[in-house]
């Protein structure tokens, strides 16, 4: 059988680009080398955007009901007097975004696909492409052989189809790993996201429920040992300690998870019949919690592609794909990584400097609303 596309990756940004595919009438496929269907138990944030493309995929009504709203995301300087609040009400929205639990959507997607025509292929590495005419050959490693017009690499940051499509990258560490915990409270949470940028990295908590919150601190690499070294209680008290806010009586409720960061991104996201989306393509900082957004605006770009330009091959395709996604997530790398250095640098002067800008963006109501559309539309 020959596949209009074949999906590489049963994440989110994989399992909604086969969605809206197979919605759109296209035959598709999805290869995983995981035996069974994922079930991520992280909390991510989604975005208005992002939340239209999966209302468009006939899912939002769905999961909307086990997330949790956000009207306010408020963002503090813990070594100076900076501060910005983000405000639904400074759009005229009754939210800026939701929180999900990631397995939720993993599994509204997968049930979605059950409804379509959609070949999965669990249990299996693809291990070897070649180009056929007009199709591509795909080899697995259980000797099975598909053909399929196009390739879509959603297959995460250490992309099998980007290694095989020799893709090259530019990729460095952030010199930090993130550590993520549930964190209970006595008081409701009001649905606000709260971040400070503290002396040992930026350390954000998110409302996944009325008393519950995703913990996601990026502590400097020369500190982290100090940290994974704690007990749960050293823990919180240094948590309360560096936060810069009061948290009613917080407790770890779950594992503590740790895991370096680093940035990547694909000089090029697309390749003749191959293209990368998600982290397979671009990979930046949690700080600000738009990776899952960047990946699903990549897949909501190709479904429109495939659906506004069905005749032409899939190079031309591709082609506009790129040109479209890789100046948005450039964008994006480079403000991730002005903001971490930002940050980052205890120099007195840009302490100064930064306290000021945060002061002069809470004071200046249109400028907030830039960043704000920015944040809400990536």
């Amino acid at each position: 059988m020959n596949y209009d596309a074949m999906v590489i990756g049963s994440g989110v940004v994989g399992t909604a680009t086969a969605l809206g595919l197979a919605m759109k009438g296209f035959k598709i496929g999805i290869v995983d080398q995981s035996s069974s269907p994922p079930n991520s138990p992280r909390h991510l944030s989604v975005n208005k955007k992002s939340s239209k493309f999966l209302s468009s995929l006939e899912l939002w009504d769905e999961v909307v009901t086990s997330s949790m709203p956000y009207s306010k995301i408020q963002v503090w300087d813990r070594e100076g007097t900076g501060r910005i609040e983000f405000s639904s009400e400074d759009i005229n929205e009754k939210s800026l975004g939701y929180i999900i639990k990631e397995g939720n959507l993993q599994k509204g997607l997968l049930n979605r696909l059950q409804e379509y025509d959609v070949d999965f292929f669990w249990s299996e590495k693809l291990t070897e492409m070649k180009e056929d005419k007009d199709s591509l050959i795909l080899y697995l490693d259980s000797g099975k052989k598909i053909f399929s017009k196009s390739i879509l690499g959603a297959d995460g940051l250490n992309s099998t189809v980007r290694k095989l499509g020799n893709f090259k990258v530019k990729s460095w560490s952030y010199d930090q790993s993130a550590i993520v915990a549930q964190i209970d409270s006595d008081r409701d949470l009001n649905g606000i996201i709260k971040q400070s940028f503290t002396k040992y990295g930026p350390l954000a908590l998110l409302p996944i429920n009325k008393n519950q919150m995703t913990m996601i601190w990026s502590i400097d690499q020369e500190k982290i040992n100090d940290f994974v070294s704690l007990k749960d209680e050293e823990f919180i008290k240094v948590l309360k300690n560096e936060f810069g806010e009061e948290i009613y009586n917080p407790s770890i409720s779950s594992e503590r998870i740790i895991f370096p960061l680093q940035h990547l991104t694909a000089i090029g996201f697309a390749k003749k019949k191959i293209a990368l989306l998600g982290d397979a393509a671009h990979h930046v900082h949690p700080l600000a919690g738009l990776g899952l957004n960047s990946g699903l605006g990549d897949a909501e770009c190709l479904v429109k592609l495939f659906d506004s330009y069905p005749a032409i091959s899939a190079e031309s395709l591709f082609k506009k794909y790129n040109n479209e996604r890789l100046p948005t997530n450039v964008g994006l790398a480079a403000a991730m990584e002005l903001f971490k250095r930002g940050f980052g640098n205890q120099d007195i002067w840009l302490k100064t400097f930064r306290n000021s800008v945060f002061k002069l963006v809470n004071r200046e109501k249109d400028i907030k609303k830039i960043f704000i559309n920015l944040a809400t539309n990536l």
